[in-house]
């Protein structure tokens, strides 16, 4: 199954768990400030008659946090030009977000301009264009032999008088037209191209000519010459970039990368390479590997802490004059082992049960209370004291010492846990993963459904499935420490963000869970540190199951969240990166960093690591191959885990880049907003190889894909 289509069963499951409006619910206020972005389709080129060759897409997200907005309605529009729709001129947004339309081209040559709009929202619209063209043809190319580095004249038809427009590619590798008419182009050699023989093609979009065949009689490019593991990157300019790669048989690691931000949005990309004694012809296409496959879905928890974390989203955008004051409130007293007390718990309606439940156990630092509906064969006494003794001893000074400190609402310097069976009856029985437990920012806010105080919420044993699928005592304690660390540092972000820093706005999904994903890890290590491995283990055990989805294919998983829900494999991604900001942004003082502040996203990381989001990612996703593979350390490793000793499986290190380079290539493939394909080119051992990155099918790569290469001589 697909994760487009577990994104969609999410939805819909979620769809009937839904947040309703006021009373007795969770609020989920009317529609944010929404804006529509080009998600794919745009400048599209077509033949008379023709079907545009992918749909027009839009995707419609919040402006304050970058969420998809699912069931919206969007209206298309011919404008101008000689088209109709195909598809219906009233669309809705899908579970990620995304609407789209298919498009017939007319007979009239010209350009095309398509509106899309919200329905719900006006002035939320945006203009993408197509172009009615002829297939460009070519008849002649003078002179046949040239160097590089000069100029061929290209005669023929159906070329457009905007040098831009055309795109003329040697063996793939691409020239700048500098004139253009409708019946010739005079087209400069790239530099980078070895002598041999090449074969020059001329397209409008994906509508390319036949070829003819050039002699490039000398090598004048220069050749890289890079310091083995220092980065070489360079950005996209249109697909003009081409570099040389010497002979002598050195590995090289090859990025192809997407850092734009365009959540979920996905760029075709050619990776050409050219060896030095290759034949004539344009390298033959190959289709890209198939993704591997991998044992990984949108689960139900994870659907459902989305779910959660974007109506805190809306409590928070709504609500600012509502919130408590970031300090303690006069001390209470201190809850007593058998004190009754009664909360409000979410339940599967999206609305609250009414639970009382029973201080089982009070500590240091948290107060454990059970539902007093919860099922017989629950809870053993030395079960509370084992979570008493994991949260005081371990997870709460960890978690406070790297993310701050929680607020304390209530004022008996104590954070309630609260395990219910109306946590389990939030999964639905047979479902794909399940709610093991939540936090909920309503709690800190002075709003309806508020307990006002800091409550973790856990699930109950269950062993008859009274309440869902039977869930076992030992299977509730093992999962249940770690859920506890991830939840808690929940609690604090919402504190130190909304409640503290003041923040207008909740963080992107992704980072939220990367850095509550980071407790997950720095419990563990606290664990490794008092010589307790097993435990250690059960604590990471997500986190590497989740990289390892992540790794199995980079380029099919957007690190800023490609689907609405939040896959595993995307989650994967986002864990390996606040592992890395960790590691080289000094510890305990980035993750503060990250979490007290204002911003959001990718913007937030920028802003602590000091550097662009671009340069960011690349260095993080060459560690991800080149981590402790050196005889020295490289400049952007992860200096205190071994990648391939905490991620190897029986089948080796799951990230496994294809080798390229002994003769020519061509590699196509699609890239999500901050993805990377990574490759290794060994160039043969006399000679050069040449490198070209360019858009989908070899042409304009859009300006919100920002692409581009890095290259790593290895050690």
């Amino acid at each position: 199954m697909t994760r487009h289509r577990w994104a969609t069963i999410a939805a819909l499951i979620l769809a009937g768990f839904g947040f309703h409006g006021c009373g007795d619910s969770p609020v989920e206020p009317g529609l944010p400030e929404l804006e529509m972005v080009v998600a794919g389709g745009d400048g599209q080129y077509g033949t008379p008659g023709q079907r545009l060759p992918s749909p027009l897409q839009v995707l419609v997200r919040r402006v304050d946090t970058g969420a998809h907005q699912a069931g919206l309605t969007v209206e298309w529009t011919v404008e101008s030009g000689d088209a109709s729709l195909v598809t219906t001129a009233v669309g809705t947004t899908d579970a990620d977000g995304y609407a789209q339309a298919i498009v017939l081209l007319g007979t009239e040559p010209g350009v095309v301009r398509i509106r899309a709009a919200l329905r719900q929202r006006d002035g939320v619209t945006v203009v993408l264009e197509a172009h009615v063209v002829q297939r460009p043809e070519l008849l002649s190319l003078s002179p046949q032999q040239v160097r590089g580095g000069t100029s061929v004249t290209l005669g023929g038809s159906g070329f457009s008088s905007n040098p831009e427009q055309n795109v003329v590619l040697f063996s793939g590798v691409r020239g700048r037209v500098v004139e253009a008419a409708s019946t010739s182009l005079r087209v400069e050699v790239p530099r980078c191209l070895p002598a041999r023989d090449v074969a020059v093609t001329a397209q409008l979009g994906t509508l390319v000519s036949n070829a003819l065949q050039l002699t490039v009689s000398d090598d004048v490019g220069d050749v890289l010459d890079l310091v083995p593991g220092v980065p070489m990157d360079v950005q996209d300019d249109g697909g003009f970039t081409c570099l040389r790669l010497p002979g002598g048989g050195d590995p090289y690691l090859v990025l192809v990368e997407s850092t734009g931000t365009v959540g979920a949005a996905r760029y075709g990309y050619v990776l050409t390479g050219l060896a030095v004694d290759g034949t004539a012809g344009a390298p033959a296409p190959v289709a890209p590997r198939p993704p591997r496959v991998v044992d990984a879905t949108v689960g139900f928890g994870e659907a459902f802490e989305a779910k959660l974390r974007g109506s805190e989203a809306a409590l928070v955008r709504e609500g600012t004059g509502e919130r408590p004051a970031a300090v303690a409130q006069a001390a209470s007293r201190v809850p007593a082992v058998g004190d009754v007390r009664s909360f409000k718990v979410l339940n599967a309606a999206g609305k609250f049960d009414d639970v009382t439940a029973v201080a089982r156990l009070v500590s240091a630092e948290a107060v454990l209370y059970v539902d007093q509906k919860a099922p017989a064969g629950g809870f053993q006494d030395q079960d509370l004291s084992r979570f008493a003794a994991d949260f005081d001893e371990v997870i709460f000074p960890t978690d406070t010492a790297a993310f701050g400190a929680p607020s304390d609402l209530d004022g008996n310097e104590r954070v309630a846990v609260l395990f219910t069976p109306t946590v389990n009856s939030l999964t639905p029985k047979g479902s794909p993963g399940f709610v093991g437990g939540f936090f909920y920012g309503l709690d800190l806010l002075n709003r309806e459904g508020s307990n006002r105080a800091e409550v973790l919420y856990g699930m109950v044993p269950d062993p008859a499935g009274q309440y869902s699928d039977p869930r076992t005592r030992e299977q509730v304690l093992a999962v249940m420490p770690a859920i506890l660390a991830h939840e808690f540092q929940h609690m604090i972000h919402f504190n130190q963000r909304v409640l503290v820093s003041e923040a207008d706005g909740t963080e992107a999904l992704w980072l939220s869970e990367g850095l509550a994903q980071m407790a997950e890890e720095l419990v563990a290590r606290a664990y490794l540190k008092r010589g307790d491995t097993q435990t250690a283990d059960e604590y990471r055990e997500g986190n590497r199951k989740r990289a390892r989805y992540y790794l199995a294919d980079p380029s099919a998983v957007s690190l800023i969240v490609s689907t609405g829900q939040g896959s595993l494999e995307e989650r994967g991604g986002g864990w390996l990166l606040t592992l890395y900001l960790w590691d080289r942004g000094g510890g305990a003082p980035v993750l503060r960093s990250l979490t007290r502040s204002t911003a959001t996203g990718t913007a937030n990381v920028a802003a602590v690591m000091g550097s662009s989001w671009p340069d960011v990612f690349s260095d993080w996703a060459a560690s991800l191959y080149l981590d402790g593979t050196g005889p020295r350390p490289y400049p952007f490793e992860y200096p205190s885990v071994q990648l391939r000793d905490l991620l190897r499986t029986a089948n080796g290190y799951p990230l496994s880049p294809e080798v390229l380079g002994s003769q020519d290539f061509s590699r196509t493939g699609l890239l999500w907003s901050s993805s990377v394909q990574q490759y290794i080119v060994i160039p043969p051992a006399s000679g050069s190889v040449a490198l070209r990155l360019g858009g989908e099918a070899g042409g304009n790569a859009p300006a919100d894909a920002a692409f581009r290469f890095r290259i790593v001589r290895r050690y």
